[in-house]
């Protein structure tokens, strides 16, 4: 049976994942026990707890200066987070085409084709979140989905979504088109192409806007 403190802490762990998902908390911002004890109302024990969790699974850092902070990911770490999320989302696509049900692709489609009405970017961002949780459940596979559910916390250090850029937008939705157009005629191969290169081509938009934003040029030789 969970005690209370183990009750708390969960209430804590979501509090704060809630608080980064929806840009409350950024990368590098300071957590203080305190500050969570007014917010929640909870004991520091509980707090501790939670916060100890996610400093290892990586999402909070020991700063020297600052305490505990919100993880800011280097570019390697997010190099490092794409490749593996291509990698994945290619067998989840792959596996979705040999095991989905038809209502399930249906359901993909509906997705896809709401993208072309939507205006809001918060509602266009909520819509890709959707659809790529229904392709996760769509490989009928318990395991990778797993996987893709723990790397969906570790994508929320990246901060704002490649999705608030307008041409993404568009983009997003070609690619998201082309996957579910393979996962209708059954080919995996195709799904598994356009998967990855959906990944990809977010990675390139993210990767253009981390070197901007610290003034960095690369220059072709």
């Amino acid at each position: 049976m969970a005690t209370k403190h183990n009750i708390s802490s969960d209430k804590i762990y979501h509090y704060i994942i809630q608080c980064i998902t929806e840009g409350k908390l950024k990368p590098n911002d300071r957590i203080k026990e305190q500050d969570l004890v007014k917010e929640t109302g909870l004991s520091r024990t509980p707090i501790r707890e939670a916060l100890n969790i996610l400093l290892n699974e990586g999402m909070l850092t020991q700063d020297s200066k600052n305490g505990l902070i919100i993880t800011e990911l280097d570019l390697n770490a997010i190099t490092k987070l794409y490749e593996l999320r291509e990698i994945l989302e290619g067998e989840c696509a792959k596996l979705a085409a040999q095991h989905a049900s038809n209502t399930e692709i249906d359901i993909l489609s509906e997705l896809v084709q709401a993208q072309t009405t939507l205006t809001d970017t918060n509602m266009i961002k909520a819509n890709n979140v959707l659809f790529h949780e229904t392709l996760y459940r769509c490989s009928c596979n318990r395991f990778l989905i797993k996987m893709m559910q723990e790397m969906k916390r570790s994508l929320l250090l990246l901060g704002e979504s490649t999705l608030s850029n307008k041409s993404r937008q568009k983009q997003s939705y070609e690619e998201h088109y082309e996957m579910v157009s393979a996962l209708q005629k059954r080919d995996s191969a195709k799904a598994q192409e356009y998967a990855k290169l959906h990944i990809r081509n977010a990675y390139k938009v993210r990767l253009s806007r981390l070197l901007n934003s610290k003034n960095v040029h690369i220059h072709a030789k």
